[in-house]
């Protein structure tokens, strides 16, 4: 019986390869069956700005068969988490419903939103490519938002204005307040480019050479340095709108570096605190208070915060 399915199979493969690509010599039928066979995945390699970050459902994971949904949004966590911009990993043979539901977390933004925030700046995603092969094999091809170059860069720039914000003396409340005031007194809000993600105001460069960004830009340049005092840090996201959530005193709480920099029609530099560590309630009660919910978020996948 073994025999007849593995004939059946060699007999599949050669048929899908001379229908699709003219005949293969004997190497080229042998490879095909090895990889139909080899069920390896890639070796995960993490790298210097991986985090270790298992909060609500997300977790990192060292197995890449998956079994379920969430196993799958565990492997993509890990993924990207990681740095690695390709990954191959395989599905269960038990689990019929694996790709679509990957179609369907491909899709999902505000899963594909909760993974990138998660991760370190440096390591989160522009878009994901998957693609998958009839017996389970998935592959995810990571364009990432920062290259080599950009971090070199950024973090040169950091070392440079380091001391200059940061106090070791200091609790992370007043380290926190120094940075939130430093990126803003040292940055405008970029209306002209507010809607142009590929912009350099979209990522901390432009908050670090352009002295412009839009709230993506003040957002990562906040976590950037965050991370450099280890204090435990998000990103918090909805379909308009990013901010940046810190933990202190046993509880997280939210602060909007964009919205304390607010525009103004006098072109003044101005800074506020409306929005510096604040409770979710708080930030509701400002919302409620202004007509406005820029601050409105999936509070189902963010239910540990509350």
């Amino acid at each position: 019986m073994k025999f007849l399915k593995f004939l059946i199979i060699v007999l599949t493969i050669f048929g899908s390869s001379v229908f699709a690509y003219g005949y293969l010599n004997e190497k080229e039928i042998i490879k095909t069956i090895k990889e139909y066979y080899d069920r390896s995945p890639s070796t995960l390699v993490n790298n210097q700005y991986s985090k270790s970050v298992n909060i609500g459902d997300l977790k990192l994971t060292d197995d890449f068969e998956a079994k379920s949904k969430n196993d799958l949004i565990n492997i993509y966590y890990t993924i990207v988490s990681s740095g690695m911009n390709e990954f191959t990993f395989f599905c269960s043979t038990e689990y019929i419903d694996c790709i679509n539901d990957i179609k369907d977390i491909n899709n999902d933004s505000d899963i594909l939103s909760l993974i990138n925030n998660f991760v370190n700046v440096f390591n989160s995603f522009k878009s994901i490519k998957t693609t998958y092969t009839s017996n389970g094999k998935i592959t995810l091809h990571i364009n990432r938002v920062y290259n080599k170059e950009t971090i070199n860069l950024i973090n040169n720039k950091v070392d440079e204005i380091f001391d200059l914000v940061i106090d070791n003396d200091k609790s992370d409340y007043e380290n926190i307040l120094s940075i939130h005031d430093y990126i803003i007194n040292n940055t405008k809000y970029d209306t002209i480019n507010e809607n142009n993600p590929n912009s350099n105001a979209s990522n901390a460069y432009g908050v670090f050479f352009n002295n412009k960004a839009t709230c993506n830009g003040y957002t990562d340049a906040a976590a950037i340095f965050f991370d450099r005092l280890n204090i435990n840090n998000l990103r918090l996201s909805n379909d308009t709108h990013i901010w940046n959530l810190v933990y202190l005193d046993g509880k997280w709480l939210h602060l909007d570096l964009t919205w304390d920099d607010p525009v103004n029609n006098l072109n003044q530099d101005l800074l506020t605190h409306e929005y510096f560590l604040k409770t979710t309630e708080e930030f509701d009660k400002i919302s409620e208070t202004k007509e406005e919910n820029k601050h409105d978020f999936n509070k189902e996948l963010y239910d540990f915060i509350n």
